[in-house]
């Protein structure tokens, strides 16, 4: 399995939301020395890069549900939790804990995962070409099996029963590792070779096989080693049936690029815009400052793009 891909923005703004969500007036220590309030400690805070990067990108979670919000149907956050659960089953909650998060902050994570995949949309479209590429590799729904076990040796072993007439379900339930679908014979929940939840080397094994059949050899995920089978796979439809998957998975993989991460803020800047976002209060100067940058560097790109329109036009003319 592999975890969500989340963008350090995302990732940013979750760390954020709780610890800048304070009342000023609230007494958090008391000693003999004194004591520390909100205000206190929100105001030596939000002057380190760190409180003014959080400050901005709880703006910038405000402004992405202003716009896109409704297009991010709960249902949908749900099911992609849903999906991720999935691949850790009883796991789950030792998964959480290891990341320092809870079922409730993660589901806000993927709602923002969501929302940001949408503004991205809306600013960095997809070609018809991508789309026709995306289409030709692309593989819909799957049932895979697997096996998991910690060696090369203990895979050999596994593929030498198999071969011999045992049941895949049966090798599954008595030496798969994985946890999450061992007592179901290996079974794992459907997906497409878009997944962002499933190991990529168990969709590219998969996409390889035919239905009915399993991998001669075990394929190496991370530390573990995997026999793979296919139960079955949907039968592909044209390529209007998958446009929306195929342009979500581009986006996903674009915006999950780290040398696309200058270019996601500058798309976040003119979503702010749009937003009409002004920092009121003068009590912290630094968070006011953090925004207007953020804004204005978008902003001023915007100018900068239109000048050089415009002297084009005029030498033109000329």
């Amino acid at each position: 399995m592999r975890k969500f891909v989340w963008t350090a923005i995302v990732l940013l703004f979750l760390a954020g939301s709780a610890y800048l969500a304070l009342n000023t007036s609230k007494v958090l220590v008391t000693s003999k020395s004194g004591a520390i309030t909100e205000a206190q400690y929100m105001s030596s805070v939000t002057k380190t890069s760190a409180g003014e990067q959080l400050f901005v990108s709880m703006v910038m979670n405000n402004s992405l549900e202003k716009f896109y919000g409704k297009s991010v149907a709960q249902s949908v956050v749900d099911s992609e939790y849903s999906q991720q659960k999935a691949q850790y089953g009883s796991s789950w909650s030792t998964y959480l804990s290891e990341q320092s998060t809870t079922a409730s902050a993660y589901k806000k994570q993927v709602r923002t995962q969501l929302l940001l995949i949408q503004a991205v949309k809306d600013y960095h479209k997809v070609s018809a070409a991508q789309l026709k590429k995306a289409y030709q590799s692309y593989t819909p729904k799957m049932s895979v099996s697997t096996i998991t076990v910690s060696s090369s040796a203990k895979a050999d072993t596994v593929l030498k029963d198999l071969k011999a007439g045992k049941s895949f379900a049966s090798e599954a339930k008595a030496n798969s590792s994985d946890t999450s679908t061992a007592s179901k014979g290996g079974l794992m929940p459907s997906f497409d070779s878009t997944s962002s939840v499933v190991s990529s080397s168990i969709i590219k094994a998969a996409k390889g096989l035919k239905v009915g059949s399993y991998t001669e050899q075990a394929v190496k995920s991370n530390s573990a080693y995997i026999i793979v089978k296919l139960n079955s796979r949907a039968e592909k439809k044209s390529i209007s049936t998958y446009k929306n998957i195929l342009t979500n998975s581009i986006i996903n993989t674009w915006v999950n690029n780290s040398n696309n991460t200058t270019k996601i803020q500058k798309i976040i800047g003119k979503v702010m815009n749009k937003n009409d976002v002004q920092v009121k209060s003068s009590s912290y100067p630094t968070l006011k400052n953090a925004i207007d940058q953020y804004i204005i560097s978008n902003s001023s790109s915007t100018t900068t793009s239109s000048s050089s329109s415009s002297s084009a036009k005029s030498s033109s003319s000329k």
